[in-house]
């Protein structure tokens, strides 16, 4: 009860050293506006509209619209086809602030209309504010889907290079050259299934091609469970039949360290483009998260740092002569106090990893489907004529997300005293 009222209190103390700093704070309500942004899109830029009334019945095409993406619901019979909304009559029919979707084509006003310029539109209601790309889309509604998408996409890359580097780097922090023993029973069982195991991940033997990416995991992490048993159930039997195999000091932070290196060789762009030829329609999702697995060796560098300094304090010293367990080491007692410099580490890393997006998507890799900042600034590739709109907006919400986030890293770093 004590240790945790002394973590509560530590906290509370970095809260209010964090509130101190002017330009955290200000970082702070500036990543809310970006999520409240992000969370409110569908329901502020939407060709779906929050209200109508047909045949003396009220609908709600947004929410329901809704449902049905998510394959929940059906169509009702009186709003076939759902589609082209502001084009037929109704009773009665509320529009959402922006009636477009990031994907919507406005066919009358093709080839970039900028905010100043004529456009053909029945009423002020249907105005482009930001204006349109070369495609008839509306800039506005791009770009707030498109704030969605960078802290979607930006969530993945750093959530990946973050968990894999905290498990790779801690492990090997933890562990060093001579912390991990083990028994040669177990490294032979490893050894002997781990072929089985990398041909059933990469080729997924029964599972069609054009299946989702959710039924490839499930089917990636079946395989991952079953090698993991026929592992732990070898070493058992061979610890039976072979009592005096003895056990072996694995050099971890050496092999890791090595392995790490090679990796983080490879830049994370080429790495992408690579991948892009065995792909036949590479997904942004799918970069994100090639991105965030290359990204994860430099995190790992930082983790095992950070366990390095950890490991030599008195409480791991009294903890593991008191006879702890490693897990209880590692997540009660190592990673607590490894948390905080992880932080300052997880704000930088989301300005890089928008930044990166961004550029994927500026150079067209990814989704053709999904708007992005990137995608809109995309669209000024092979133009002879700059259209300041597409620039402009897009380029400023990308300066301001990375910031933002710069800034609250650095006011977490000083509250946090690693400055």
């Amino acid at each position: 009860m004590k240790k945790r009222q002394g973590i509560n209190s530590y906290w509370r103390n970095v809260w209010q050293r964090f509130r101190t700093r002017g330009a955290g704070r200000l970082a702070l309500r500036s990543l809310t506006l970006f999520v409240i942004i992000a969370l409110s899109s569908p329901f502020v830029a939407n060709e779906r509209p929050w209200y109508i009334k047909v045949e003396g019945k009220s609908y709600s095409p947004l929410l329901k619209g809704l449902l049905v993406d998510l394959g929940v619901a059906k169509w009702p019979t009186a709003l076939m086809p759902a589609e082209d909304w502001a084009d037929k009559t109704y009773d009665r029919i509320v529009f959402t602030l922006i009636p477009y979707s990031p994907r919507s084509i406005d066919h009358k006003n093709l080839n970039a209309r900028g905010p100043f310029e004529q456009q053909r539109i029945k009423s002020w209601r249907f105005r482009h504010w930001m204006g349109t790309d070369k495609s008839g889309r509306d800039v506005a509604a791009g770009m707030l889907h498109g704030t969605r998408m960078a802290l979607w996409l930006g969530s993945i890359m750093v959530g990946i290079a973050i968990l894999m580097g905290l498990f790779l780097g801690g492990i090997a922090g933890y562990f060093g050259d001579q912390g991990l023993i083990v028994s040669k029973s177990r490294i032979w069982a490893i050894l002997l299934f781990l072929p089985f195991l990398c041909f059933y991940l990469a080729y997924l033997p029964g599972v069609p091609e054009e299946a989702s990416a959710w039924t490839h995991g499930f089917h990636q992490l079946t395989y991952l469970f079953l090698y993991l048993i026929l592992v732990f159930s070898l070493d058992r039997l061979l610890r039976l039949m072979l009592p005096k195999l003895g056990r072996y000091v694995v050099p971890l932070d050496t092999l890791l360290m090595r392995l790490l290196e090679v990796v983080d060789a490879i830049p994370s762009i080429i790495l992408v483009l690579a991948l892009i030829a065995t792909l036949e329609q590479p997904t942004t999702t799918y970069m994100m998260v090639v991105v965030g697995i290359v990204s994860s060796a430099s995190v790992a560098r930082f983790v095992r740092a950070e366990f390095l300094k950890v490991r030599q304090q008195t409480y791991m010293e009294a903890g593991r002569a008191l006879g702890f367990t490693h897990l209880r080491l590692l997540f009660r007692h190592a990673l607590p106090n490894a948390l905080g410099p992880l932080l300052v580490l997880l704000s930088f890393s989301m300005a890089a990893a928008i930044v990166t997006e961004s550029t994927l998507s500026i150079l067209g890799i990814g989704a053709p489907d999904r708007v992005t900042w990137g995608s809109i600034l995309g669209e000024l590739r092979g133009q002879h004529q700059i259209e300041w709109w597409l620039a402009l907006f897009p380029g400023l919400a990308i300066f301001f997300t990375v910031l933002t986030f710069r800034y609250l890293s650095e006011a977490l770093s000083e509250a946090l005293g690693e400055k």
